[in-house]
């Protein structure tokens, strides 16, 4: 099973994910702006910005599967699994974290939830979901809960990995499937049984199946690959907020499907002509991790100078467009100088002979990252 893997499409979709996800928490802080200011408010009612985190996770079980379909059955697959997926997710995780941890010992004012004492910050560093200083179930860098999933997932693929293919795909489906249904009906003990039982986990589930496609050979016509995103954008917006959808249906119907059509139609699409407009949002997407990883310590300062230098002049709505802008440049900075050397040397140390299919280092110089949802 081979194909050329749908490089652009996925990292532009990367893209796209982080860059929801910045819009969100911009018009988020557009409030406290607006509260300064005397203005109305941004009120986009009608869309789930957070549909940015679902994308992530669906490609993110796509390129697991997509690299890793010839180690299932390998002695020793599931420990090299493991070792490149956690260097490629925590040094900039941890050194983000430890930014943080530095705020809020030198200005703790400018946290939106304090951190009050070392157990949030212990759970925090290893992955596992806890409670924060206000009671939500989040690190202390609030986005890092979709670590807290990518790691369980991670951890449950590398288990399968010592399966033949097929058995192996269908005791993660199954396992992730009795997982969640187990979660839904008996109240499990802790914090983080009932948190990875959410059902956004089967969003992985959903980019394996669409990996598997790829690898199948199956493809998709351009007219039925923009239906197929269109009718993404139609669903999306139909289980968000506007209509409650949202508050009824399980997060990985009303959000997670939506996600799901969108990144098949990228995947199983023809692929894009390496034009100068798909090569810049090609950079953003290789960027991406840490556009959603240092967004935060972007925003932040960006509402309390324009609080100061707007005086309730300037439109809201290019805040948001300035946010977009600052975050997606500093990211690209931060890929550059700290992720991708950082990645890469450590990468470097624990590369082995073998290589399992679609090894992003034997990919087109344009995916010098692995993949992989923030």
């Amino acid at each position: 099973m081979s194909r050329t893997p749908p490089l652009r499409s996925i990292q532009i979709l990367r893209a796209l994910a982080a860059t929801l996800v910045v819009v969100g928490h911009a018009i988020h802080d557009s409030i406290y702006i607006a509260d300064k200011t005397g203005r109305t408010p941004i009120e986009i009612p009608y869309f789930d910005w957070g549909f940015g985190v679902d994308i992530f996770f669906v490609i993110s079980g796509f390129i697991m599967i997509y690299t890793s379909v010839d180690s299932f059955g390998r002695t020793g697959a599931a420990a090299t699994f493991i070792e490149r997926r956690f260097v490629r997710i925590a040094p900039l995780y941890w050194l983000m974290t430890a930014l943080l941890i530095l705020v809020a010992l030198i200005t703790p004012k400018y946290l939106n939830v304090p951190i009050e004492n070392w157990h949030s910050m212990v759970t925090s560093y290893l992955f596992v979901p806890g409670t924060r200083g206000n009671g939500e179930v989040r690190p202390i860098l609030a986005g890092g809960w979709t670590l807290n999933y990518e790691m369980f997932f991670y951890a449950i693929f590398a288990c399968c990995l010592t399966l033949p293919l097929r058995r192996g795909v269908l005791a993660l489906a199954s396992f992730f499937i009795a997982f969640v249904l187990l979660g839904s009906t008996v109240a499990l003990p802790g914090i983080a049984l009932p948190f990875w039982s959410n059902s956004i986990i089967l969003e992985f589930v959903f980019g394996i199946l669409i990996g598997l496609a790829v690898l199948s050979q199956w493809s998709l016509s351009t007219k039925t690959a923009l239906g197929l995103a269109a009718i993404s954008v139609v669903l999306a917006i139909a289980g968000g907020p506007m209509w409650d959808a949202n508050q009824i249906l399980p997060r990985f119907v009303c959000a997670g499907l939506p996600a799901a059509l969108l990144v098949a139609a990228a995947a199983l699409g023809p692929m894009l002509s390496p034009t100068r407009l798909v090569a810049m949002l090609v950079v953003v997407g290789d960027a991406s991790y840490s556009l959603y990883l240092t967004h935060p310590f972007v925003l932040r300062p960006l509402r309390n100078i324009w609080v100061v230098l707007d005086g309730g002049s300037l439109p809201l709505a290019l805040y948001v467009v300035a946010c977009i802008i600052v975050a997606v440049a500093g990211a690209i900075v931060v890929y550059r100088l700290i992720e991708k050397p950082l990645t890469g040397a450590l990468q470097r140390r624990i590369r082995r002979q073998s290589r399992p299919r679609g090894d992003i280092a034997a990919m087109p110089s344009s995916a010098v990252t692995p993949f992989s949802a923030p």
